[in-house]
Formats: C-alpha cells, structure tokens, sequence
C-alpha cells in the first residue's frame, strides 16, 4: 500500500467529514486518461479507487467528483488547462488547482508540479501524489 498508515486515517478523516465521490477501479481511469498521452500514476490510481474524485485538505478530480467539488472529471480538467495553454500540462494529468487557479500536475512516476501564473514558472510541489496528499491533508 502506497499511502502510509496515518496518511490514510487522515484521508479517510477528511472523506468522512466531506464526503467521497464515486470510486472509479483502475482499469477505467487508465482507458479513460489514455488519450491524453499520460500514464497512470499507481498512487492516484489508488486514491481514486477507493475514494473517487473529493475534497481531502485540497481537492483531488477523479472521473466522478463528490458534490463539494465541481462536476468535472479529471480529463476534462486537464483538457481545459491544455486548451487554455497553461505551461506543463500537456506533459501530466491537472488533478487539482490552487486557491489562485493554478493547476496542479502530476506526472506518472514523478513531482506533482505547478506553473504559476502570477510569477510566470513553473515549480515542484511535492516529490510524488503520496507526498502531495501527506502535506495538504487535514489532520
């Protein structure tokens, strides 16, 4: 299991208290991304299978989304930030934003990064999706 123990208390914490989306098993979410040209992180995977699309400390997209965040699946999200141009998106899957409407970006295997629109670069957030979730999840 990727997600430590407390880490996974502290998720399931935060899906008791706002609510989980619809789990999406692994099988769906890779056929669903796959025209996107990224492969399936193993940890986001996980996350969406057993909670789906939902707020945990920030919002985490899946393919269906509890109703706290907004009724888009994670591959529209990351169309719309492509479409809109947003630097390093078109490498990763956008599986979040910031209070700013940064995008958050994960690349399979790598950092979770952003661009920032205020200051124009791009930046590392977290080594991974595990670690992303481990710094922003309630506790």
């Amino acid at each position: 299991m990727p997600f430590h123990p407390a880490l996974l208390d502290r998720l399931e914490c935060a899906v008791r208290r706002y609510g989980a989306g619809t789990p999406t098993d692994r099988a769906e979410l890779a056929s669903a991304i796959s025209p996107l040209g990224v492969g399936l992180d193993p940890d986001y995977a996980e996350f969406v299978e057993r909670f789906g699309g939902c707020y945990v400390g920030i919002p985490v997209y899946g393919l269906r989304n509890s109703d706290l965040l907004e009724h888009v699946s994670v591959v529209d999200l990351t169309l719309r930030f492509r479409r809109d141009g947003w630097p390093g998106t078109d490498r990763g899957l956008v599986v979040s934003f910031d209070l700013a409407g940064n995008p958050l970006v994960l690349t399979p295997g790598g950092p979770v990064t952003s661009y920032d629109h205020d200051a124009g670069r791009a930046c590392e957030l977290a080594q991974g999706f595990a670690t992303l979730l481990d710094q922003h999840a309630e506790d």
